[in-house]
């Protein structure tokens, strides 16, 4: 079947590149898999394999048939015809894997983020950029709010780098593994209030922190924490911006 370009298809089908992922992946049998964006079950028939619980989220309605003639017979898979972006976990811990379409890679991630209680770990190919962005360090021009919303909740590991020639059609750019793994105890901070002060703080990245948070902290505040108001949000490190939206939960409910 013919990839649809405007859902960002690219089917897999280097045979080598799909054994180093499963690989990664590592499925066993007690655990709960949910793969995102199935394409033609090239990952889906050796996550099935495993004896994994396995739930396949398909959004095109072309691809559920070629999906259901694999893999209706195996009483481990359930099919659901749905978009990746509205979908609720339930009954999870889950391992969440799949090829991420490169439109909803940033949307997505949010979306689990927001759900994490009931995700072990998320294994994806996305975009070798946006995994450099999500595993980047503070002072790097690469750090970002997806750098400080994702590490805030997942340990995350940069693995494999995946040639455009490894798919077709072929993207246009390089791609990469990213596992990310839910922290056991990761600090206590209101999602929501850290999302707000991150977008905020990296609104307009070449002004100072100072400028960019000034409708909603004070510059006691940032100092509070051992930033410097006239740094720029991406020399603050994670922990920094954890303290500063605890401080600004707590001036919530002062």
């Amino acid at each position: 079947m013919k990839a649809k370009k405007s859902l960002g298809q690219n089917f897999l089908q280097d045979d080598g590149v799909i054994h180093n992922i499963v690989k990664i992946i590592n499925p066993k049998s007690t655990e709960k898999l949910i793969e995102i964006g199935p394409g033609h079950g090239a990952i889906t028939r050796h996550l099935q394999s495993s004896g994994a619980a396995l739930q396949l989220i398909e959004l095109d309605h072309d691809l559920i048939p070629i999906l259901q003639q694999q893999f209706d017979c195996h009483e481990n898979v359930e099919i659901h015809h749905t978009d990746a972006l509205k979908l609720k976990l339930e009954g999870g811990p889950f391992k969440v894997v799949g090829n991420l379409p490169y439109n909803i890679s940033s949307p997505l991630l949010i979306s689990m983020l927001y759900q994490s209680e009931q995700i072990e770990q998320m294994i994806f190919m996305l975009q070798k950029e946006v995994v450099q962005r999500i595993c980047a360090s503070p002072g790097t021009k690469l750090f970002g709010r997806l750098s400080v919303m994702l590490q805030h909740r997942f340990d995350c590991t940069a693995h494999l780098s995946i040639p455009p020639e490894a798919f077709n059609p072929r993207p246009k750019v390089d791609s990469q593994i990213i596992q990310l793994v839910t922290k056991k105890k990761p600090t206590k901070v209101d999602l929501p209030v850290l999302e707000r002060l991150v977008k905020q703080s990296f609104a307009m990245r070449r002004k100072t922190i100072r400028n960019n948070l000034k409708q909603l902290v004070s510059i006691e505040h940032l100092e509070a924490v051992g930033i410097d108001p006239s740094q720029r949000a991406e020399t603050i490190s994670l922990s920094q911006f954890e303290q500063l939206a605890l401080a600004v939960q707590l001036g919530a409910t002062a």
